[in-house]
């Protein structure tokens, strides 16, 4: 007759033990051990995206729990906490930003117009280093992380957009377009591979006047970057939304980098 091992017990007292129980006796869930066993497994697995270990965390890290970007629109009355979360870890305060404070000596009277470039710089790369974990923040997060108001915040990514014609991907603009490309990438898409207007309709599912639309817009808007002229005066020059002309201005990025050399 084998004898027990007297310590064998101890390594069995274990918080996904605890849990198991818990859902045994205290809530009577019923399903077998196997159910059991997948729903502690999945709990454990969001403690550790919850709480991550310290470990793995580098100095001036932010660790926040946002929306996940599943390439989906938002869905009307779907409540924020019906979303999938993800939690992400932001690089609040880096390297650079040190080197900033301790190598460069901001000018007399400049101390505010500094803070506020550091605090839009900021900004943009948590943005970037959340989509690039898959999460999307939203304006208000941001504004409780950089401790400012909703208005500054969303007026700092407003003008970061002007001033490199970057689209920052927030969760409103990023969940209210989905991923699929919006109609005036694909049409310019298309049109800067060498196809005509009509078979990009055709390809597009477009009439012909509105790819004639969109590619008309996206030609002034590489002309007047050619003149040198800000996303803001664009946009009052042709009439279209700040926002409308930031995508051109990315596309004009992507195919006619020429046009950018020397402001970046």
């Amino acid at each position: 007759m084998s004898r027990v091992n007297p310590y064998a017990s101890i390594e069995k007292r274990t918080f996904e033990s605890a849990l198991m129980h818990l859902l045994e006796t205290e809530y009577g869930f019923l399903g077998g051990r196997r159910i059991l066993q997948l729903l502690v497994d999945d709990v454990l697995e969001l403690i550790e995206e919850f709480y991550p270990s310290t470990e793995r965390v580098s100095s001036g890290t932010l660790v926040w729990s946002c929306t996940a970007d599943e390439g989906k629109k938002a869905e009307p009355g779907k409540r924020t906490e019906e979303y999938k979360t993800v939690t992400v870890q932001l690089p609040f305060v880096t390297k650079a930003d040190l080197r900033d404070r301790t190598e460069k000596k901001t000018p007399r009277g400049k101390t505010r117009e500094t803070a506020k470039e550091r605090d839009k710089r900021r900004l943009a790369r948590m943005v970037k280093a959340a989509e690039a974990q898959g999460g999307l923040l939203t304006v208000a997060e941001l504004s409780v992380i950089l401790n400012k108001s909703y208005e500054v915040t969303r007026q700092y990514a407003r003008e970061w957009e002007e001033e490199t014609g970057e689209l920052l991907p927030l969760k409103g603009y990023r969940m209210d377009q989905g991923c699929r490309p919006t109609h005036k990438r694909e049409i310019v898409r298309l049109w800067e591979q060498g196809m005509e207007p009509p078979d990009i309709g055709r390809e597009t599912g477009h009439s012909l006047k509105a790819v004639e639309r969109y590619l008309q817009d996206y030609r002034r808007v590489l002309m007047l970057l050619k003149q040198r002229l800000s996303a803001e005066e664009i946009s009052s020059l042709i009439g279209r939304g700040k926002r409308v002309v930031l995508e051109y201005v990315q596309l004009a990025r992507q195919y006619h980098p020429e046009l950018f050399a020397g402001t970046d």
